[in-house]
């Protein structure tokens, strides 16, 4: 068999390519500054909110205790408070049932006490702390007036104060915490006695 030459016409091979390898489109400048103005609108957008939720941290609500070491010192004190009240069972005659009423009014003042002298500052800062603070302060004087009424008329009843929209003070207090409630009302401080013997 002879040789086989190429003949001169022949034209050489293409270099190997991928077969579905394409050039890029081309891209108008115009989509090039729209691609270049949504990410200045982005970065601008994500900044704000950043600088949003720094003021939201940063921001006091009113009608919230938020304050971090705030709330771990009345944490502490209420659970304190309220296992004292709980060891006081409210039982006995007329004057024995006084006598606890006043023991337990009593740990309920050395809570409040407590929280006011461990953080005056953040007290201030922290708004609703001040009225939750007082608010167990006028919990406690009805208290008090109800313990003196228990020694005239054993059959009396605890009048639990109202806010300013007629609902039960304890109702307030309660409501100031933002997700676990740091310190609740014990319900035997704060309930109303019904029958003329057993707890309030």
């Amino acid at each position: 068999m002879g040789r086989v030459f190429d003949a001169p016409e022949t034209p050489a091979y293409p270099p190997s390519h991928n077969t579905w390898e394409f050039p890029p489109p081309e891209v108008s400048s115009g989509w090039k500054w729209l691609a270049v103005l949504a990410g200045v609108v982005g970065l601008l957008v994500a900044s704000a909110l950043i600088a949003m939720l720094v003021v939201l941290t940063d921001q006091d609500f009113p009608g919230l205790i938020e304050d971090e070491d705030l709330t771990d010192t009345i944490a502490s004190q209420c659970t304190l408070m309220t296992s004292t009240i709980e060891s006081l069972p409210l039982t006995g005659s007329a004057p024995q049932q006084a006598a606890t009423i006043s023991d337990q009014n009593r740990a309920v003042s050395l809570m409040v006490q407590s929280i006011r002298r461990a953080h005056p500052q953040q007290i201030r800062a922290d708004k609703p702390t001040e009225q939750w603070l007082r608010d167990w302060e006028r919990l406690i004087d009805a208290r008090e007036a109800y313990a003196r009424e228990l020694l005239r008329d054993p059959g009396a009843s605890l009048e639990v104060p109202r806010d300013a929209d007629g609902n039960d003070l304890t109702e307030r207090m309660d409501g100031v915490w933002l997700g676990e409630p740091a310190c609740e009302v014990p319900e035997t401080f704060a309930a109303a006695r019904t029958d003329g013997y057993s707890g309030i």
